[in-house]
């Protein structure tokens, strides 16, 4: 009886020795394996931002020289009366238009890959300082002028508390955080409400901004701040406008910089609703003077 106890014993502690070094040797795999996907994913950030920096200056040289075209070709059209050169005026013109504009979309997308890229890497240039969350709300939606405040479709509205507290934060990261938000709402609403709301919530300021547009579908909200993400055709938004793919991942980003979280809700044909919690930093909850 003995002997066969004692057996039983050798050979579990053998099973778990054999176990242990297979979840060691396991271990190190995984351990391998995520350094790959570590060196991998910087080598990435680095290849983004090198690119999109070398893109930035013959980019920049293509905008300077459609603008000094432009302004040559409307004064030499004002200075030459000619029915060819007049008939032609309003063709070249829109060509150059197209140019000015593509041009500056992608200017826009290299802007955006580079702050991706900087953020996720940690060279992000971060400005803190204390400031109203009301100020950075109102400065949000005033960069998106054109297609939110002077759209006549769209009705804007602002619901801010009193007194909130102020934020310790990057005044101008805050204020792309909403342009971001602001500018999506007033792009799938075609007409109809985007409003915003700002209230104290568990210690820090919750801010919502609600449109009446197209929706997501339920399967897209868990996407819909991944990089390059676009919400798809079957959507019902084949007629969305084209953007980068980036502006929500960009506000994930620094909300989540801050300790903050963001949420998207959304029906389809109802629109969606961006909630994004900021928490107080500094241990001030209350506005300074």
């Amino acid at each position: 009886m003995m002997d066969s106890l004692e057996t039983m014993n050798r050979n579990l502690e053998e099973l778990v020795r054999e176990r242990t070094i297979d979840l060691h040797e396991k271990a190190a795999e995984l351990e391998r394996a995520n350094a790959k996907l570590r060196r991998l994913d910087s080598l990435k950030s680095a290849f983004l931002s090198s690119v999109s920096h070398e893109l930035r200056t013959p980019l920049t040289s293509i905008m300077g020289f459609v603008k000094l075209t432009r302004r040559e070709f409307e004064k030499i059209c004002a200075e030459a009366a000619s029915p060819a050169l007049t008939g032609a005026h309003d063709r070249i013109a829109e060509n150059l238009e197209i140019v000015a504009g593509e041009s500056e979309h992608l200017m826009f997308l290299i802007n955006d890959v580079l702050d991706v890229s900087d953020m996720e890497s940690g060279k992000a240039p971060w400005l803190d300082a204390r400031i109203d969350p009301a100020e950075f709300i109102r400065r949000g939606a005033a960069l998106v002028g054109p297609v939110l405040l002077d759209n006549p479709d769209i009705h804007y509205e602002e619901d801010l508390e009193d007194d909130l507290p102020m934020v310790r934060a990057d005044p101008d990261r805050l204020a792309q955080v909403m342009q971001n938000l602001l500018s999506n709402a007033a792009k799938f609403s075609e007409r109809g409400r985007v409003r915003v709301t700002a209230r104290r919530a568990d210690g820090g300021v919750r801010i919502t901004v609600e449109d009446t547009g197209k929706g997501i579908a339920p399967e897209e909200l868990e996407n819909v701040f991944d990089m390059f993400h676009q919400v798809s055709r079957r959507d019902g938004l084949s007629d969305k406008p084209e953007g980068t793919g980036l502006g929500l991942a960009i506000c994930r980003l620094v909300v989540e910089h801050y300790g903050g979280t963001i949420i998207a809700e959304s029906r389809p044909g109802k629109g969606s609703v961006f909630t994004m919690d900021l928490p107080v930093r500094g241990g001030a909850s209350d506005k300074e003077a």
